[in-house]
């Protein structure tokens, strides 16, 4: 089985969830003569209309000002109304418009904390000719800092040909990026990323450069890269809250079972959309687990058929022919003797999802060693927590040692010290000191009956089942049941 990867860009955004601190945005100020809206003097900046609104900064109004050599720098006091914090961010972003590429740098200093001054400086190279680009300064490399007081932009650190008109807006902090609400630093050897995770705030990858030191240094981040570095059995993604830009889906995929929730389409199998994918594979090599219900249109499982007998469980419903099978059966809830006992399942309904099961009379031409086993239009259901019954699904291969597993005639055998067993497979496992039973049984089969219909006048007072093997009370007379069938001691009961 082989996926098909591309890398994917894509922006995505939840006015809900994700939380800008906004320095600047002009939005709030009035247009009147020589304002200069918050900023200092420095550069004569002042409030405008803004000069082009259809490309990708839409906001009403922005900052302009004069640049030439002898004037490059434009300052904004924020201590003086926001005193910010930058909560576990370490990037700032803006909005620049100018004629002339060349790196912008962006100097963060006089901490309204208290804290000793600092002067933190990033550059970024601007290349939009004449256009609102967005420049995103990274200040990993700087140290540790927050409260910053007052940011000074230097528009250009090269020489400036000429006088130029400088446009600035959208000034913010970005919001940290995190999992499941911590922040990166919050995963080590002790937390450990693993299963159903949650991103949100502010997923980016890019460059910037360290100009605290001479010669500037390259700072390199990719938020993408650093899941990849920490997960460990991740089984989902949900990137639908996070301000999500230049995503690497790729990333999201050390666990080729993962299933990732997004906004948009992404060229690679396992992403849902709306509640719907268009393609899923999975492997029992590798664990699996989904928070939410979802539809593929099309679903490949890698993993080995044996002729005869195998154990199951899937995320969604089954029928015996999309297993090569004659029969599935269930677990009844009972062990009587050398024997455990399981129900065989009417062909038409097959299994409901998350139950486990076993296949009958697979016929030799269907087994094969690491097969793709191919399905249409499936309703995946969330995985459960746990499995109550004494034949338990499992989700995430795991040692086997003490289980009993069942072989391709329906004997049980006690897993050794080496034993595993692999994700989408079952084992049955007893009750504490009860006999371990060496083979399986069946009732017949649904589609024929259980010879004896009784009514619950004359029933015995024994646990009570419903056609898929499930107890449903202990007793006839121990709760009230709806009408319909049910199985009582190996027999089938009326309820009317």
């Amino acid at each position: 089985m082989k996926k098909i990867t591309l890398t994917a860009l894509a922006l995505m955004a939840s006015a809900a969830s994700f939380a800008q601190t906004t320095l600047w945005n002009g939005e709030d100020k009035e247009l009147t003569p020589d304002n200069t809206a918050g900023f200092w003097n420095d550069g004569t900046p002042k409030l405008i209309e803004n000069p082009e609104t259809d490309g990708i900064n839409t906001s009403s109004k922005c900052i302009m000002f004069k640049m030439s050599n002898s004037n490059k720098v434009v300052k904004l006091p924020f201590r003086d109304w926001i005193k910010p914090s930058m909560n576990g961010s370490k990037r700032i972003s803006l909005m620049i418009k100018k004629n002339q590429a060349e790196n912008v740098m962006v100097e963060l200093s006089d901490p309204t904390d208290g804290s000793t001054s600092y002067w933190k400086k990033q550059a970024v190279y601007y290349t939009g000719e004449g256009k609102w680009q967005k420049l995103v300064f990274d200040y990993t490399a700087n140290g540790d800092f927050d409260n910053p007081g007052i940011m000074t932009i230097t528009a250009q650190t090269g020489n400036v040909d000429g006088e130029q008109d400088v446009y600035i807006d959208n000034i913010v902090i970005e919001d940290a990026p995190k999992i499941n609400g911590n922040l990166f630093s919050y995963y080590n050897d002790e937390n450990k990323l693993t299963g159903n995770v949650k991103l949100t705030g502010a997923w980016m990858k890019g460059s910037s450069m360290n100009a605290d030191v001479d010669p500037w240094q390259k700072n390199t981040y990719n938020d993408y890269e650093y899941f990849y570095g920490k997960a460990n059995d991740i089984t989902s993604v949900d990137i639908r809250e996070a301000q999500a830009s230049d995503v690497d889906v790729n990333q999201f995929f050390k666990n080729p079972n993962t299933i990732v929730y997004a906004d948009v389409a992404y060229d690679h199998a396992n992403v849902v959309v709306d509640g719907n994918a268009t393609n899923v594979e999975l492997t029992d090599a590798n664990a699996f687990a989904i928070p939410e219900n979802f539809t593929a249109a099309s679903v490949t499982l890698t993993r080995t058929l044996r002729e005869g007998i195998n154990s199951f469980v899937l995320p969604f419903s089954v029928k015996p022919d999309e297993l090569g099978a004659t029969e599935l059966a269930t677990y009844y809830n009972k062990s009587e003797g050398n024997k455990v006992t399981f129900v065989k399942k009417d062909m038409a309904t097959g299994v409901e999802a998350n139950v486990p099961f076993i296949t009958c009379n697979v016929a030799p031409d269907k087994a094969c060693e690491n097969m793709d086993l191919n399905f249409t239009n499936k309703d995946f259901v969330a995985t459960p927590a746990s499995f109550d019954d004494a034949f338990k699904g499992v989700y995430a291969p795991q040692k086997a040692n003490g289980l009993y597993g069942i072989d391709n005639n329906g004997n049980l055998h006690k897993g050794g010290e080496t034993a595993t067993i692999n994700a989408f497979h079952a084992f049955y496992q007893p009750a504490v000191g009860q006999e371990v039973a060496a083979a399986i049984d069946y009732f017949t089969s649904e589609t024929t009956g259980i010879s004896t219909v009784t009514t619950t006048s004359s029933a015995a007072a024994t646990a009570v089942y419903d056609l898929s093997g499930r107890r449903v009370a202990d007793s006839l007379a121990a709760g009230r049941l709806a009408k319909g069938i049910y199985v009582v001691g190996g027999k089938k009961v009326a309820v009317k």
